[in-house]
């Protein structure tokens, strides 16, 4: 049984990490593919990430003179889901309690600051990015939990 749990955990976070990974990366041609004159690819790979995020420029990191497909803090969220699957597929992701809520805290401060206060007060796109980032990792602690979460009846799983 936990061997079962075990392998169901690695391809779940192997899964996780490649999915993240091509959010990255895929956010990162656009850009790159506009300034090499690839326009109309660089606009149907960015319409690719449209249904995922806002994608509004000012939120945006710019490379080369274009926005990313991705805005700073969705490119935050899958870098730490990135990182932080990485690790649990090796069993080397650990955060404490204490940790968890300070990362759950400082994400939803940010959220709240930009968006609860009327948009009165603008964060900036580099706390957007670490803020996701910290979501990120946020995420992939409560699916770590929740795999390695024992119920009741165990031995039937």
């Amino acid at each position: 049984m936990k061997n079962a749990r075990a392998i169901i955990k690695k391809i779940f976070f192997s899964l996780l990490f490649l999915y993240s990974v091509f959010f990255v990366l895929g956010s990162l041609f656009p850009p790159v593919l506009a300034h090499l004159k690839f326009y109309d690819l660089s606009g149907k790979i960015t319409s690719v990430f449209m249904f995922s995020c806002h994608q509004q420029p000012d939120r945006t990191f710019w490379i080369l003179g274009y926005p990313m497909a991705l805005c700073c803090r969705c490119t935050g969220v899958y870098l730490g889901c990135a990182a932080s699957s990485a690790l649990a597929v090796f069993n080397r992701f650990k955060i404490n309690l204490k940790m968890f809520i300070l990362f759950a805290f400082l994400s939803i401060l940010d959220v709240f600051i930009n968006y609860g206060l009327g948009k009165r007060l603008n964060t900036g796109n580099v706390t957007r990015f670490i803020a996701g980032i910290l979501f990120g990792i946020v995420i992939v602690a409560i699916l770590n939990y929740l795999i390695n979460m024992k119920g009741k009846n165990d031995e039937i799983y």
